[in-house]
């Protein structure tokens, strides 16, 4: 969906990686070329692959196959064990959750992995120079949490081990309606990777990609920012799971190539596609196939709420009115005339959302896909005159030169935009329209995706005043409700204000975080989602996020892919269990001449693939 303009040739990459194990203990292992699953993607890697630092979704496929958690969601949004044997058991107040590892798991390095390790990945997010996603309270109900971040405490006291090192206990402090699966769905980190003290995460912050270690049923085989990722089978596996594909490659195309790059082979796998102008060409070609599912996610405006005049809740509500996201919505999800199947004509592809939330929120969804109204929730469906009048009662009056201002301060909107985005490329003229009209100067600046994320990355406190509004979309990974307090809310640490890890637009609103905690920290499901329901409220009226569109997601495959089974909350790099290549059907496009390209394509990229030490 943020897409950037790459060319990475088969040659190039199928180079990268048969120099993927040099300088490594690898194991010597092959993969032939028709072995290795060739997933595309037009956005580039950053390659963090740390699982605390990750931010990315694309990062986060790498970390999905390499790391583990003790739990995590399948395809029908139901959890289930991966490190532990069971489901947490859950003391009567929820005060206290046990959880009971499998005997005998390993690391991708041949380590041994126990309860230590799951105390010290914890630990390691409670440090006090942590400034990674789950630096937002995610976890600071847990007894010595505070302690252990803010004061002198040397570990964090409610996370204990047994003796055996196979049970996990962690006390609360306070209660949380998503304590189980927020505990649970964390990513697992080896404790003698690194020479750990308190206050020095310096060798995590600056973790190589080489140097990952997880205990998943994949390790990273090679990475390059231009080209991208593969991973291959970690030999040392030893969780649950039927994992017959043998080596994945993450592979950054060129954007406008994807249904050529499907026919000719030189990927199989398109992932988590919204363009209808790639769904419906893919649809028609015979040697592909599609499957879907609703988005947990959103694509959305970010205001700054730190720096500039969207300071002014007036600016971002008008911004709002402002932009005519049904007329974007029903021109960007047409399906191209005589260019898609009739059975992909049948999928309502997208919707405008009441409000920037979770859609597949507990007991709160519904309002967002508009299924269910909730009283007092501004959903700014388009009105310029609204707009107008706004701005107008706020002070903020039109010059001579069109453009607004207050107190010597020009309305000016510095929007940033991602480089060859579909998305942006109908919707901008949308809003420079009408946001001329309503008396905005927008400037425009276009980066690469990483850079927009660095940029506006709640932690980067030096770019305030480098933005005012961006375009990116976010999605969530599990049912809850309190992914919200990570968009929306803060922490204090050491008197000052923490964002949370997707609180891109710094909004520190005490009545706002005061909801959001409140439907945190109960173990009432009814008192959780009054609270939240309150903060949906309050949030659409501060609207420090405008929900442009949601949407169906379609992953596009050569039908040589079997059993890549995913959901809204398990993507493909979560579902590879029971996936495989059928190898005696290699699929190519049936156009002779584009078959005997995609042949030739294919010799070149007969690479062999060195396992080496993660």
């Amino acid at each position: 969906m943020n897409s950037r303009k790459y060319v990475a040739g088969a040659a190039a990459f199928a180079m990268a990686l048969s120099m993927a194990g040099c300088g490594g203990s690898g194991s010597g292992s092959s993969v032939s070329s028709n072995e290795i699953l060739k997933v595309g993607t037009t956005q580039e890697l950053s390659g963090i692959f740390n699982p605390m630092y990750s931010s990315t979704a694309y990062d986060q496929w790498v970390v999905n196959m390499v790391y583990q958690s003790m739990l995590a969601y399948t395809a029908d949004s139901e959890i289930k064990p991966v490190l532990a044997e069971s489901l947490p058991e859950v003391s009567e107040d929820g005060m206290t959750l046990t959880y009971k590892l499998k005997a005998d798991q390993k690391f991708s390095d041949g380590s041994t992995l126990d309860g230590d390790d799951v105390k010290y990945t914890f630990t390691l997010m409670a440090d006090p120079e942590y400034i990674g996603g789950y630096n937002d309270g995610t976890c600071n109900f847990i007894e010595g949490w505070d302690e252990y971040q803010n004061g002198d405490a040397e570990e964090v006291s409610g996370i204990t081990v047994s003796d055996d090192k196979l049970t996990v206990t962690f006390k609360c402090a306070t209660p949380d309606i998503d304590a189980a699966n927020t505990i649970g769905t964390i990513m697992i980190m080896p404790d003698d990777q690194f020479e750990y003290t308190k206050g020095n995460l310096e060798e995590y912050q600056n973790l190589a990609p080489e140097n990952i270690i997880g205990s998943g049923p994949y390790k990273l085989n090679k990475y390059d920012k231009s080209a991208g990722a593969s991973v291959v089978l970690n030999e040392n596996y030893t969780g649950d799971g039927d994992y017959k594909i043998k080596s994945i490659v993450i592979r950054t195309i060129e954007d406008g190539t994807e249904v050529a790059n499907l026919k000719s082979g030189e990927i199989d796998y398109l992932p988590e596609e919204i363009q209808p102008t790639v769904i419906g060409p893919a649809s028609m070609v015979e040697t592909l196939t599609t499957d879907h599912y609703f988005r947990a996610a959103q694509g959305y405006f970010g205001f700054n709420a730190a720096g500039g005049a969207t300071v002014d809740p007036a600016v971002r509500q008008a911004l709002a009115y402002a932009t005519n996201r049904a007329e974007f919505v029903d021109a960007y999800y047409q399906w191209p005339d005589g260019v898609a199947s009739d059975e992909i004509k049948d999928v309502s592809t997208g919707y405008v959302p009441a409000i920037f939330w979770s859609p597949v929120g507990s007991g709160t969804g519904s309002i967002v896909t508009g299924e269910e109204q909730l009283d007092g929730l501004v959903t700014y469906d388009y009105d310029i005159e609204k707009a107008k009048q706004i701005l107008d009662d706020a002070g903020w009056t039109v010059g001579a030169d069109g453009i607004r201002e207050k107190d010597g301060q020009k309305l000016e909107i510095k929007f940033l935009a991602t480089e060859n985005n579909s998305v942006l490329d109908m919707l901008l003229p949308i809003i420079i329209k009408s946001y001329k009209e309503l008396g905005v100067d927008l400037k425009q600046n276009t980066v690469d995706f990483n850079t927009l994320v660095t940029t506006t990355d709640p932690s980067n406190e030096d770019s305030n005043e480098d933005w005012n509004a961006f375009f990116m979309a976010l999605t969530f990974t599990g049912l809850s409700n309190t992914s919200m307090n990570a968009a929306e809310g803060y922490t204090e640490v050491n008197g000052k204000k923490v964002p949370g890890g997707n609180n891109y637009p710094k909004i520190f609103d005490e009545e706002l975080n005061g909801y959001l905690t409140a439907g945190k920290e109960t173990g009432d499901p009814a008192v959780s989602e009054e609270n939240y329901r309150k903060a949906m409220v309050r949030a659409s009226e501060l609207v420090p996020f405008l929900g442009i569109y949601g949407n169906n997601l379609f992953n596009i495959y050569n039908k040589r892919v079997e059993g890549l089974v995913t959901g809204p909350v398990c993507n493909w790099s979560q579902a590879l269990d029971g996936a495989s290549l059928n190898l005696d059907a290699q699929i190519q496009a049936s156009d002779a001449g584009e078959d005997e390209a995609a042949t030739t394509e294919a010799a070149s990229d007969e690479a062999t693939t060195e396992s080496s030490a993660a």
